[in-house]
């Protein structure tokens, strides 16, 4: 269907005009009849070729629709599995930015392609094919006016590469700026920085209209010097067509079509550089997300992973070590960790002394560089990321909350669950007191990242989540860190409940949160130093203990 509209134009553009040369040239002989069978065909051309353009179009609408859908979803999904680490090198607002250049840039291909490329070509190659009939010398010169002029094209656009290139990654630049700031406008307007970062946001766009303005001047001198050039060859054409007329090789009718095709070969040309320039373009924008896209998963699915039951769990790190990727010293060192399923471990150190790694690890985020990590005896990697991750209930140390209501941020835990569930898990992670205060209760939108929140209740709401997931093994990381100390107490029954029967992994600066688990392991520089009870690492006398003595305010000493 979508051939129609090229089709309809080679009809409307290249064959319609020669039937009406032809009613015009019978008007010089005083044909009646040859003026009107021309007439009659001409309009029977004009209106098939005019319904194949409506028809065409409406396919166009519809499929085009269809490829935008499709690719939003393709796109996304591929986007959305990338491994942690990639987002972490990533500004959102540039990636943001790319991912809709990258769908309009495909969309355009397929625009130009089947509305202007194949119209051209048709309406064009037509219209040489009709002039060569007429007179070899006169297509001849219209068929090397488009060999120069594609090369001349070429020409203009390799020479624009670089300026096109710096200005489509300053645009990146610049969104991703924008969106960093407004994102983080409460860290910019508590240190009074808004200058400073109108300031940076002006550098940039000072350089793009730099870029811009040696571009723009560029595509107008050469814009002009392809025009002049058509209009040299036209003439030349018309100075000939006129000539072979006058000497009596061309009836009045060719000659009056070969000078009105003449002229419209020639608009038709003129746009032959906005083609390839756009081309030109749409590739540049989809080039960085097709880039994106390409760069691979350092976390996969082996191709025989199966899925991990939600049953109860028996942890083991298994002689365990991992070190980043730019790094030569460890930040876990054959770390032996075995955690049986219901016990409730709580994990002590400095920063930087390996806790939130362990979670990660767990949580397949990255992989041990040496040895295994392994849940009843099956190893993580053996297992789809997909089970495994569905099988753990995390809270963040910092939480994350979508833009969106309440409710479904603490039904993302259970898409599934009811109003009655939600409610219960508020009520259990002590949020339901708060959400009930507001206006709109479960339905209030949190903002940006929870931003209409406080600290306290973003983690309470996080900790709702994880209490509606019902897994079978939770990792709670410092989540009760951003709790006042009366929501603190409130919560500990809460939180004791939830781990109850749930292999459970607490990483806490405030060793009160765990004071009362089964066990705690003491890290420092990614090994184990102390393993045991509270009470048992206090009477030892170590590093726990003199934590416990130390400790300001409840927290651990840097």
């Amino acid at each position: 269907m979508l051939i129609l509209i090229p089709s309809g134009a080679l009809l409307i553009d290249t064959i319609l005009p020669y039937f009406l040369s032809q009613a015009i040239g019978g008007l010089a002989n005083n044909n009646t009849a040859e003026i009107n069978r021309n007439l009659l065909i001409g309009g029977v051309v004009g209106i098939f070729g005019a319904v194949m353009n409506f028809i065409g179009f409406q396919a166009m609408v519809r499929h085009e629709g269809n490829v935008i859908a499709r690719l939003r979803e393709s796109t996304f999904e591929r986007l959305i599995s990338k491994d942690l680490g990639f987002f972490s090198n990533q500004k959102i607002g540039a990636m943001t930015s790319r991912y809709i250049d990258f769908i309009r840039a495909e969309v355009t291909i397929q625009d130009l392609f089947i509305i202007r490329t194949l119209g051209f070509i048709l309406s064009v190659g037509g219209g040489i094919v009709l002039l060569a009939s007429q007179s070899l010398i006169v297509a001849g010169i219209i068929l090397a006016l488009i060999i120069i002029l594609i090369l001349e094209i070429r020409w203009s656009t390799k020479k624009r590469a670089p300026w096109r290139h710096e200005r489509k990654a300053l645009i990146s630049e610049i969104h991703g700026t924008t969106a960093d700031a407004l994102t983080n406008n409460l860290i910019v307007k508590t240190f009074a920085s808004e200058d400073r970062e109108i300031k940076a946001l002006n550098k940039l766009t000072d350089r793009f209209r730099d870029i811009y303005k040696k571009d723009i001047g560029f595509v107008a001198t050469e814009g002009s010097t392809r025009v002049a050039l058509m209009v040299v060859v036209q003439i030349i054409a018309i100075v000939i067509a006129a000539s072979m007329a006058a000497q009596g090789n061309l009836t009045i009718a060719t000659a009056i079509f070969m000078l009105a095709y003449l002229q419209r070969i020639g608009s038709q040309l003129f746009v032959l550089g906005d083609i390839i320039n756009g081309y030109d373009q749409a590739f540049l924008d989809a080039s960085p997300m097709a880039e994106m896209l390409e760069i691979e998963n350092k976390i996969t699915d082996s191709p025989d992973a199966v899925g991990l039951p939600k049953a109860s769990s028996t942890l083991s790190f298994k002689n365990a070590s991992y070190k980043y990727e730019d790094s030569d010293q460890d930040v876990l060192t054959n770390l032996q960790l075995t955690i049986p399923a219901g016990q409730k471990v709580g994990l002590v150190g400095h920063s930087g002394a390996g806790k939130t790694t362990i979670t990660h690890l767990l949580l397949r985020f990255a992989d041990v560089t040496k040895g295994a990590i392994t849940i009843n005896d099956t190893d993580i990697r053996d297992v789809t990321q997909h089970s495994l991750r569905s099988a753990i209930a995390y809270v963040p140390q910092e939480p994350m909350l979508f833009h969106r209501s309440l409710r479904e941020n603490i039904a993302y835990g259970n898409p599934d669950a009811t109003d009655k569930d939600i409610r219960r898990a508020a009520k259990q992670a002590n949020a339901l007191g708060f959400i009930e205060t507001l206006p709109q209760g479960l339905d209030t939108e949190v903002g940006e990242r929870g931003v209409k929140l406080s600290g306290g209740q973003r983690q309470r709401i996080a900790i709702a989540r994880a209490i509606l997931k019902d897994a079978p093994i939770l990792i709670l990381d410092e989540a009760t860190s951003a709790l006042d100390s009366e929501s603190e107490k409130l919560i500990q029954d809460a939180l004791e409940k939830l781990m109850k029967g749930r292999t459970s992994i607490v990483v806490a600066h405030r060793l009160s949160t765990i004071a009362k688990l089964d066990r705690i392991i003491v890290l420092e520089n990614g090994s184990i130093i102390e393993d045991g009870t509270h009470n048992e690492l206090l009477k030892q006398q170590g590093r726990y203990a003199k934590l416990w003595s130390h400790q300001s305010g409840g927290f651990i000493e840097e």
